[in-house]
């Protein structure tokens, strides 16, 4: 019975689809043998390299074998499955996941190695991939980053030149009006309006833009510069942020490999991340919806329904765990966003200099969520949709109905 339940979860996870940029090195070498009462035994040592910047999970490794002539003396870093005609070995506790840019290691021992065992005809399975003994690892940052966001929406969605220095970028940030920020933040939304409304379950844009003002407002009071990414070195700590929604260096493809990537998100761009990237406000809003997506993602594998998806993810968004059961504390912070977002909707304050702020007393927190939860009827959208050219400041204007599809070519400023 068990040995049924291990080969159908093989199979699924054969069928998984997994994104991975590059390929593993994978090897297993004799690491030493010797002789007991007469019986041999070979120790083999086994490696695989994550040399890409996307974590490895799901892997497993199969091996011929003779159960009749072949015995396992004890394995490390690993399990082992023993089948009718071969041994299965995954990374179990130790090495399920390999993380980015780090190498796992494991080994086992086997009695009577002789030709019955061959270690050479071992086969690394990686995402439907058979990689051979022997393979060395292949990384490239520029082939990932084209392999990731293969037939995504993508423009050049950058909202001050590249060619600025990040003093620059901070200081333009931070001079952006109320209204400017308004207008980058609803024109990511329009952008990506049929992924957003597929992952929050409410096709009222008007809603979902007055919820993302008022999480906008909680993170940095509409601010497009507001950051603390450079205090300790950039990149150093996790929870480290900037702009309007206070987007982590989590949240960016390519970030320290000892945090866990956000790598669930296929539809929406994961930009690399580098200082320019971290600080344009195009960019930092747009990795911040997509960070949210993937606390919802999160929350719903906790079993949460309804409203407490939003909830809770928003409550990953700040603490970096969609848990509901962890750090209850947080509810207060997704809940003052529930009351801020009502604010904008019930004023209309969605194009304008006008905010509200973090303890406002004009915002009413007796039922935070009940105006997200109403049936209401679809509005008329009449908010234009401005874009801004960073190379001559110039503003173009649309309706949500005129905006145009997002160009599927890459751009060089990534």
């Amino acid at each position: 019975m068990e040995r049924n339940i291990f080969i159908i979860l093989l199979l699924i996870l054969y069928s998984l689809l997994f994104v991975q940029a590059s390929t593993p090195g994978f090897d297993i070498k004799v690491g030493k043998s010797w002789i007991t009462d007469s019986v041999s035994f070979t120790q083999f040592d086994g490696e695989i390299v994550n040399d890409s910047k996307l974590k490895l999970s799901n892997w497993y490794v199969e091996i011929p074998y003779d159960k009749s002539k072949n015995n396992l003396h004890g394995n490390w870093g690993c399990d082992i499955e023993v089948q009718d005609d071969k041994i299965v070995i995954t990374g179990g506790d130790t090495n399920g996941v390999i993380k980015v840019s780090t190498t796992a290691t494991f080994g086992f021992i086997v009695s009577n190695p002789d030709s019955n065992f061959d270690v050479e005809n071992a086969i690394l399975y990686v995402n439907s991939k058979e990689i051979p003994i022997h393979t060395e690892a292949e990384n490239s940052e520029e082939n990932n980053d084209g392999e990731i966001n293969v037939g995504l929406p993508f423009e050049d969605n950058r909202y001050f030149l590249e060619s600025m220095d990040i003093a620059e970028l901070k200081d333009a940030a931070t001079a952006m009006s109320i209204t400017e920020v308004k207008a980058v933040i609803f024109k990511e939304l329009v952008e990506h309006w049929d992924v957003i409304r597929k992952y929050l379950k409410n096709d009222n844009m008007l809603k979902v833009f007055a919820l993302f003002l008022g999480w906008a407002t909680r993170e940095s009071t509409l601010n497009a510069g507001v950051e603390t990414a450079f205090e300790d070195g950039f990149g150093v700590n996790s929870a480290h942020a900037y702009g309007p929604f206070q987007t982590a260096v989590t949240a960016f493809y390519g970030c320290d490999p000892t945090f866990d990537l956000e790598d669930d998100v296929k539809e929406l761009y994961w930009y690399t991340l580098n200082e320019k990237n971290f600080c344009d406000p195009y960019i930092s809003t747009h990795m911040g919806i997509r960070k949210l997506i993937h606390f919802v993602m999160e929350a719903e594998s906790f079993g949460v329904t309804g409203l407490d998806v939003v909830r809770c993810a928003l409550k990953g968004f700040n603490s970096g765990h969609a848990d509901p059961m962890r750090d209850k504390s947080f509810q207060g912070y997704c809940d003052e966003i529930g009351s801020l977002g009502h604010w904008y909707y019930e004023t209309g304050h969605f194009d304008d200099e006008e905010y509200t702020w973090t303890g406002d007393d004009r915002c009413d927190r007796t039922d935070p969520w009940s105006w997200w939860e109403k049936d209401d009827p679809l509005p008329e959208v009449d908010i234009p949709v401005r874009v801004h050219n960073p190379k001559d400041g110039t503003i173009t204007t649309y309706t949500v109905d005129t905006y145009p599809t997002a160009n599927s070519t890459l751009s060089t400023s990534l």
